[in-house]
């Protein structure tokens, strides 16, 4: 995938002839002057539970000046959602974890982009407000009793639980699973993909319990806040480089 133009890289769940694809389709949406900043694979198959029949979740973000802040498109099983450069002022200042989360996982990288320098702006204060997402999660799981409740709800506290760990993303929760070693995600994983029964409500109750004590325990720490004018500085300077 060299371009001379772009930094791209391959990724598990993301087959190069679809990643080159994308691109195009977001090329061909954009104004002339547009510029494509990152594209990240996130959904099922960056969680790791998709099978070859799920759709290809793409988040990112683009510079394109007086044009829409949104660009959406569910042509070819992907369902690409990408927001224009100063939306990511927003996302910055209101700590949005899952926005930064569903593009830590980047193919597709505009070389001018600092994408390290956006990444550095998630704190602990991101985190502790997801919080409330968790809750909901859980409560969607404990209602419905379904795989894909359980699976999302191992993942919205098994990914933040990482990051306060390791200050950087992972979005495939059976590698964090290493960790772990819980038994019902590859069971869950398989009742979800292959409409098959054999997994344990009980233990996953309890294995949720154990994360959200875990995550409550995290969330304690000590941990910097948000910069806001450093937050402030590098928007700006984001601002010069695409926009001028």
């Amino acid at each position: 995938m060299a371009n001379k133009n772009y930094r791209t890289k391959l990724l598990e769940g993301l087959e190069e002839k679809k990643a080159k694809r994308v691109i195009e389709i977001i090329k061909e949406k954009l104004p002339k002057d547009g510029k494509i900043l990152v594209l990240s694979l996130t959904g099922s198959r960056a969680f790791g539970w998709a099978n070859e029949n799920y759709d290809y979740d793409i988040h990112g973000t683009f510079a394109a000046k007086n044009y829409w802040d949104y660009v959406h498109s569910g042509e070819e099983g992907s369902d690409i959602n990408i927001w224009e450069l100063s939306h990511i002022g927003e996302d910055i200042q209101h700590q949005s974890f899952e926005f930064l989360m569903n593009i830590s996982n980047p193919f597709y990288i505009n070389p001018k982009f600092d994408f390290k320098g956006l990444m550095k702006f998630c704190t602990i204060e991101a985190v502790r407000q997801k919080r409330g997402d968790i809750l909901r999660q859980i409560q969607e799981f404990e209602i419905f009793k379904n795989p894909r409740a359980a699976l999302h709800a191992y993942r919205i506290l098994m990914v933040p639980i990482y990051f306060l760990k390791r200050k950087k993303f992972e979005l495939n929760i059976y590698k964090i699973n290493r960790a772990y070693k819980f038994k019902q995600l590859e069971k869950l994983k398989i009742a979800y993909t292959q409409r098959e029964e054999g997994w344990s409500e009980k233990e996953v109750k309890r294995d949720l319990n154990r994360l959200l004590k875990e995550y409550d325990r995290l969330c304690q720490e000590k941990g910097e806040k948000l910069d806001t004018k450093k937050a402030e500085s590098w928007l700006a300077k984001m601002r010069t480089k695409f926009y001028s």
